[in-house]
């Protein structure tokens, strides 16, 4: 009876033993499953390849490379210029330095508050640029009296322009010498132009523009021409392929004009 009670004990120990070992066995399979699955391949430490604290991503910006594309801008009081910074990606702090004269967005539009003169800045990756701003008078009556001799808008209601347009020019050839209210006559330069009304993109002459087909303009090959627009009324200079004026028209309703209204003129 005791021999087969010293089996039976021997029994259950070693059945115990057996259950503690694949115990044992299965946890130390299963932490180093978890070991590899955490673990980057190809390395036993899972912080080895972790980058270190302050790295900065990306290639170095070259501030040799980062420009404003205008030095200078001339606007009229109302009117807006667009300035923009190239060659780098980092965010531009824009500043006026007297926003009583011009003010200038977070996105670098610098707009026309009064006349006067002032400087605009942009900020950005450590250095510094500028844009010189020049504020201009923004198009009254006036800009359309010295020129015609007589007050343009009262000439044009004498013509009846309410139903049609009415015209007054000037070019180069012309025995009689004119120049508009802000002194700009035949010759003057597009700088010299800008300088009293503004900056501006040169407009190609297309064929359906009536005033180039004219005696006058077409002697002096005009081929471009600028706008400078009040109301209804325009004043428009014309230059040819040196960018000079050779001719200037003082007209209203200019869209109105066609071909058969200036036939003597052609």
């Amino acid at each position: 009876m005791k021999k087969k009670a010293g089996l039976l004990l021997t029994g259950i120990m070693l059945f115990v033993a057996l259950i503690v070992g694949f115990s044992s066995t299965a946890t130390k399979a299963t932490a180093s499953a978890d070991a590899s699955v955490d673990a980057p391949s190809g390395s036993q430490n899972p912080q080895a390849t972790a980058p270190a604290e302050g790295t900065v991503s990306g290639p170095a910006v070259d501030v040799s490379q980062i420009a404003m594309n205008k030095q200078k801008t001339i606007v009229k009081v109302g009117k807006k210029s667009v300035l923009k910074i190239s060659g780098t990606p980092s965010q531009v702090v824009w500043t006026s330095k007297n926003p009583q004269i011009a003010t200038v967005s977070g996105t670098g539009t610098v707009k026309g508050v009064k006349t006067g003169k002032t400087v605009v800045t942009a900020s950005v990756d450590g250095i510094t640029l500028s844009c010189n701003v020049t504020v201009v008078a923004k198009m009254t009556k006036k800009d359309f009296s010295k020129f015609s001799g007589e007050n343009f808008v009262a000439y044009c209601q004498r013509m009846g322009y309410n139903g049609g347009y009415a015209w007054k020019g000037q070019w180069k050839g012309n025995s009689k010498k004119r120049s508009t209210y802000r002194k700009i006559k035949i010759g003057a330069t597009k700088a010299k132009v800008e300088k009293a009304y503004g900056d501006f993109t040169l407009v190609k002459c297309k064929a359906k523009d009536p005033f180039t087909k004219m005696k006058g303009l077409k002697k002096n090959k005009v081929k471009y021409y600028n706008d400078e627009v009040w109301g209804r009324y325009r004043i428009r200079f014309y230059y040819n392929s040196k960018k000079k004026v050779v001719a200037i028209i003082l007209a209203c309703n200019i869209g109105e004009i066609k071909k058969k209204d200036l036939k003597k003129y052609l």
